[in-house]
């Protein structure tokens, strides 16, 4: 019996593999992607590689055939990751997996401001407890590596526009939630559970953009809009509408306190703290100077 990884041809489903690949014999695992051809490296090493699309639950099935425990990772479709999900819970069910764990969101709750980025997360969750399936749950708070390109736009403007007011996030490392779903699947006491998977602190606009500019070598004011200046303004310089109002309303669910956890789940499981993000920034300085 193997261990399956889903969307494995993405950031975090990489770094799964790789924390994986650390506890565990090639053989024993199995990568499930829309691009095999993307995952030749790891062929090469050993592993089982498997096509599979959230699309065509036909495919499904024999992707998840002999599985033990499986890694359901959120896709990035929005408005269509209900559909899929709930076609690869299906899918896992009928092959005989086990136990699924999935990525989720922090405060996945239908009336968060974040939109379809937060509530999607929150109905697979709830699909996966009706399935029948053991279930864990990784809620993971927003990934820190997305802050690199919000860090190098305010230190080549030296601003940093936000409607968030004073409501504050707490970035986690993708390879710290990775390493939290490595240890989910591969030892036990972890069925029924929800962890949300956070950073060490949280950080109020003021707090990035003093270590944007710390990081950047460049001094970052914060510029506070309401939620229809920011639409506008990022409209205004060729952002596209959905995305320009998917970013509002993040910005809308950080001003509301939805970003705002702080947990400990990550260190009672890991047995060491989460990365901060000036680790993560500094990690990736080139990438932000570059943007800069």
């Amino acid at each position: 019996m193997s261990l399956i990884v889903t969307g494995a041809a993405g950031h975090l489903g990489r770094l799964v593999t790789e924390q994986l690949l650390e506890r565990l014999p090639p053989e024993e695992l199995v990568l499930v992607t829309r691009r095999p051809k993307a995952l030749r490296q790891l062929s090469a090493r050993g592993i089982e590689v498997r096509y599979g699309d959230f699309d065509a639950p036909a495919t499904l099935p024999d992707a998840f055939a002999g599985g033990r425990r499986m890694l359901l990772v959120s896709t990035d479709a929005m408005g269509r990751r209900v559909r899929q999900h709930r076609a690869a819970i299906d899918a896992a069910a009928s092959a005989g997996v086990g136990h699924v764990v999935f990525t989720s969101h922090v405060n996945p709750v239908a009336w968060n401001p974040a939109g379809p980025v937060a509530r999607e997360p929150g109905e697979t969750e709830a699909m996966l407890q009706r399935s029948g399936l053991a279930w864990t749950v990784l809620r993971f708070g927003s990934f820190a590596e997305l802050q690199l390109a919000p860090a190098g736009v305010a230190a080549t403007n030296r601003q940093l526009i936000t409607n968030a007011g004073g409501g504050r996030i707490v970035p986690v490392s993708r390879r710290d939630c990775a390493e939290a779903a490595a240890i989910t699947l591969t030892t036990d006491g972890h069925a029924g559970q929800t962890y949300e998977i956070t950073g060490p602190e949280a950080l109020s606009a003021r707090d990035l953009a003093d270590l944007y500019g710390d990081v950047s070598g460049q001094s970052v004011k914060v510029v506070q809009l309401s939620d229809s200046m920011l639409t506008w303004s990022l409209v205004r310089i060729g952002t596209p509408m959905p995305n320009s109002l998917a970013i509002t309303a993040f910005g809308r669910a950080v001003r509301r306190g939805y970003f705002d956890m702080v947990d400990p789940a990550f260190e009672r499981l890991t047995g060491r703290p989460p990365v901060a993000l000036r680790d993560v920034l500094i990690a990736h300085r080139g990438d932000l100077l570059a943007a800069a």
